[in-house]
């Protein structure tokens, strides 16, 4: 029996819920906005400045949304204002082998970081990959953001030696995680 004067666990001022074709714009303006407060002393300033919503990158959010076989796509939500995304789904890699699913992206608005919304869209989206069938995971990230490297491993992801590198109008480098599906439920 409960204590008469306990006060019952607050629940999150946010929820995580299935994207929908109408976040499309929202979950882009969360990507560059984001993109342009965590990245900087990391990918270059002209390319961090020139970021910004484009239409056509928010017609193919909306696109991949609709599509069944697109990916998960889920959004942090607060007030009905989207605050944070992630994307999963098939590795963009073939050389990735059979039953590994990938981590694309989870972002969240600055603002937002460090209230458990990242944590929560990072454990969806492990949790649909292995309903889907995968056995694990992978994820790229920035090598230089520290404070990514360090929520991810928190998270149960290792990094598994892999590196590469990207020309953002400069070279950035990236850094792969992996991680065992079973134990994320």
């Amino acid at each position: 029996m409960p204590e008469p004067n306990a006060v019952p666990a607050a629940h999150p001022p946010w929820t995580i819920r299935p994207a929908t074709s109408d976040d499309a714009e929202a979950i882009e303006t969360v990507r560059v906005a984001t993109w342009k407060a965590c990245y900087r002393g990391i990918v270059p300033d002209t390319y961090l400045d020139s970021l910004k919503v484009q239409s056509s990158r928010v017609d193919r959010m909306r696109a991949a949304i609709d599509r069944a076989d697109a990916g998960v796509r889920v959004v942090g939500v607060a007030d009905s204002q989207v605050i944070g995304m992630g994307i999963a789904g098939e590795p963009e890699d073939e050389q990735v082998q059979q039953g590994v699913g990938e981590i694309y992206a989870v972002y969240v608005l600055t603002q937002w970081q460090g209230r458990g919304v990242g944590r929560a869209l990072l454990e969806r989206l492990t949790f649909t990959l292995q309903a889907l069938g995968y056995r694990s995971a992978i994820l790229w990230t920035l090598r230089d953001r520290r404070a990514t490297r360090r929520f991810y491993e928190a998270n149960g992801w290792k990094f598994d030696g892999a590196e590469d590198s990207l020309d953002l109008q400069g070279p950035v480098h990236l850094v792969r995680y992996a991680r065992e599906l079973s134990d994320s439920a």
